[in-house]
Parts: structure tokens; sequence; C-alpha cells
């Protein structure tokens, strides 16, 4: 059979944990407890995969606030932007109660959106709490769009909010865990250094045992091998986020 290739360093974190994934499931098809070289192994790929993942969730979480940063501060602009529209209309009630609702926007500025995110949080948290004054609400339900538009912002708020106490969370919880990329090295490290000559070996002399779980092992990382110099050739960008 052919040789375990080591595994190419410059492997996204997330394929890493895509691939230990696989490995762990290839050696779960055996019991490999006799084997008191390997078991310890398996073990520590297994726990490193374990907090690997739990990592990248954060990492996505903290990427994701910037999508939903841009989506919040999309819902604050088409509400300063219909609201103005309404205050040139030449309907007297209509523009009377635009005016209502422009002078509370007026205090905070369209500039909201440009402030850091806890900030911005808390003058969206503090405009919403002001556009459901009794009178304001009353100048809002005349204004065809409008009332429909700030229950669109106050959602796109909520679910910042959502996202930003789950980083927190997970911040709190995870403080001493290690980043995504020091844990993709030290499991690359395990198995390039520790697993691949070893399994090599075995299956060798004991092909009974170990030459099937080290074909699919050969197999695994050669197509994670290539995935990464078919994105050298293609110039794509790469990011340790995933």
């Amino acid at each position: 059979m052919a040789l375990i290739k080591k595994i190419t360093p410059s492997s996204r974190n997330g394929d890493v944990s895509a691939l230990l994934t696989l490995i762990l499931k290839a050696f779960a098809k055996i019991d490999w407890s006799a084997d008191t070289y390997l078991s310890p192994i398996i073990k520590k790929i297994s726990a490193t995969n374990t907090s690997l993942i739990e990592a990248l969730k954060r990492l996505k979480v903290y990427s994701q606030m910037a999508e939903k940063d841009l989506v919040r501060d999309t819902a604050i602009k088409a509400l300063f932007k219909l609201v103005e529209g309404y205050i040139y209309i030449p309907i007297a009630e209509l523009k009377e109660a635009a005016l209502v609702v422009y002078n509370i926007l007026e205090q905070y500025g369209l500039s909201i959106q440009n402030e850091d995110y806890a900030e911005e949080s808390a003058n969206i948290e503090s405009l919403l709490n002001d556009l459901n004054k009794p009178d304001v609400v009353l100048a809002i339900a005349k204004l065809q769009g409008v009332p429909e538009t700030i229950t669109a912002a106050s959602a796109a708020q909520q679910d910042f909010e959502n996202l930003t106490l789950q980083q927190a969370e997970g911040k709190s919880v995870k403080n001493d865990l290690a980043s995504a990329s020091q844990l993709k090295k030290g499991s690359i490290a395990d198995i390039n250094n520790n697993l691949v000559g070893y399994m090599n070996t075995m299956a060798k002399v004991n092909p009974a045992t170990y030459e099937a779980t080290a074909k699919t092992i050969a197999e695994l990382i050669e197509k994670n091998n290539d995935l990464v110099k078919r994105r050298r050739k293609t110039n794509e960008p790469d990011t340790e986020l995933v």
C-alpha cells in the first residue's frame, strides 16, 4: 500500500478539524485499546479536535458580528431615510407626524452606525425606547411603512445582541481555550510526528490489523493536501477563521 503522507502545515483550521474527525471515525471501527502506543495518540487527537471545534465556533461567532452589524446599520439607515422622505410630503397630517419621529431620530443622528459595537448598541436601544413613547407611537402609526421599518431595526438589533451575548459567554467559559491556529498546529504535529510513521510501519508488520485503517487515513490526508494545492493554484484567499 501507499505510505501515509504528512498533513500539509498550511491546511486551514476547518480543514484540519474535518480531517481529524474523519481520521477518528476510521480508528473507531476497531478496538485499539491493546495498542499501548496508538491508544494515547488517538485519545489526544480526539481531545484536541473537541477543543478545535469549540475554538472554530467561537471564531465563527466573532466573524458573524460584522455581518449582523451591517444588517442593523442598513435597517437604521432605512428608517432615517424613510422618515426624512415623509418630511417633504405635501400632506400636513403626514408631515406633522413625520416631524415628531424625525425629532427623535435627529437626537441620535445617522452617525450612530459608525460607532463601536457597544456604543452603537446602547444608542440604538435608547432610540428604540424613545420611539416607543405613546405620542411617538401615534405619529408612527400614521406613516405607512415606518412601523415595519422600526420592527426590522429592532429585530436586527436583537439579533446582534444575541450574538454578542453568545460570544461573551463563549469567552467566559473558554477563557483558557487555546486559539484554533495553535490547536491546528499541535494536532498536525501529533499526526505527522507520532502517527504517520507508526501506522506506515505497522501496516507492513501487521497488515491484517493495521493496513485497512492506514489506507483510509492515507486517502483522507491525500484529499486534504490536494485541496490545499488547489487553493494555491487558484490563489484563493486563505483565512484562519475557517
